[in-house]
């Protein structure tokens, strides 16, 4: 990886590259993708709008997605798969142009996803994918006749003071964030030699309501705080963001709303001072993870410009970011 960035609860850090090309220092100031950790934001906001009466948890989320709840999307108990299994055919446009803009409006995305089987009746089974908060971002615009964006900016981002934090529905230019890099063996766009390959401005979908978010380290511990602080939610609300089903994957032990239980990063280095909350995020050349105790009193959160390809540099780098996360955490 070509840089990191770690926020505790007594420490902020940085260290390796912002711009590999330039040579530019990372800082904790700089901003990244932070993948799937957006499904935190999305899942408070949604449950703001239970709180005001939009809608409650329980509620079917039709005419979007007839037959299943808010809940089930919130918790990925829905059995919607995604629209596209096979990634190859996904990236191929992108390794014959890396410029290349993902063509599909989300309601078309949705449409695909609609089209295909259920993967379970809803609520009998756990998948995690993309395609339940897309639904969701879909259903917050229409409830509230506004843009996600600007939902999650006037709700949450600008009362918190998150200066450094959008989402950011576009392709990355300029100086926005930190460079993000994949090595050169990557699928998704290869390089022709062993040095990194930088894939910022990739337009990858289902980055959106998901995963779309662009922050710094300090604005996601910011954001932990205040919520596990009961600030952005009533407390019946808290409680039932934390209500959790099993997960049966390697980033959660049990997954809430828009949130997870983790004991072990990605089933290596476990917690010595039990369990906290949050979320792994993967995003084309960025990597970060958030949690949590609910008392709001201990956040950690780490962010990286790259990601592991090989399957032995995936476990070194999992194996070193436990390890940096427990210790904080526990300290």
């Amino acid at each position: 990886m070509p840089g990191a960035v770690a926020v505790g609860p007594r420490f902020a850090g940085a260290a390796g590259f912002a711009n590999i090309e330039t040579g530019e220092p990372l800082t904790t100031e700089h901003r990244f993708r932070i993948g799937s950790v957006t499904k935190i934001f999305v899942g408070t906001l949604v449950l703001q709008l239970v709180a005001e009466g939009a809608f409650n948890l329980d509620d079917d989320a039709g005419p979007l997605v007839e037959g299943v709840t808010i809940r089930q999307l919130l918790n990925h108990t829905s059995g919607l798969p995604d629209f596209q299994d096979d990634m190859a055919a996904l990236f191929e446009p992108y390794r014959e142009n890396p410029n290349y803009r993902w063509p599909l409006g989300r309601r078309d995305e949705l449409a695909l996803v609609l089209e295909k089987p259920r993967l379970f009746a809803p609520g009998e089974g756990w998948a995690y994918h993309g395609s339940n908060y897309l639904a969701l971002g879909l259903l917050v615009e229409e409830t509230t006749g506004s843009k996600l964006g600007d939902e999650l900016r006037s709700r949450i981002f600008e009362p918190l003071g998150l200066a450094a934090t959008d989402l950011v529905d576009e392709p990355l230019t300029g100086d926005c964030c930190a460079r993000g890099y994949l090595p050169s063996d990557n699928p998704v766009l290869p390089g022709s030699g062993p040095g990194m390959v930088d894939v910022t401005q990739l337009d990858l979908p289902f980055s959106w309501a998901g995963g779309g978010i662009v922050s710094t380290a300090g604005d996601v511990a910011t954001m932990l705080a205040v919520l596990f602080g009961g600030e952005l939610l009533p407390d019946e609300l808290l409680v039932e963001m934390l209500k959790a089903v099993e997960s049966d994957w390697a980033e959660t032990d049990r997954y809430g709303l828009g949130i997870g239980e983790i004991s072990a990063v990605m089933r290596r280095k476990r917690s010595h001072c039990g369990t906290a909350w949050g979320h792994i995020g993967f995003s084309a050349g960025y990597t970060a993870i958030a949690v949590a105790n609910t008392d709001g009193s201990r956040q950690v959160v780490v962010t990286a410009n790259g990601q592991a390809a090989s399957e032995d540099v995936w476990d070194a780098t999992w194996d070193a970011i436990g390890r940096l996360i427990w210790d904080l955490y526990c300290t």
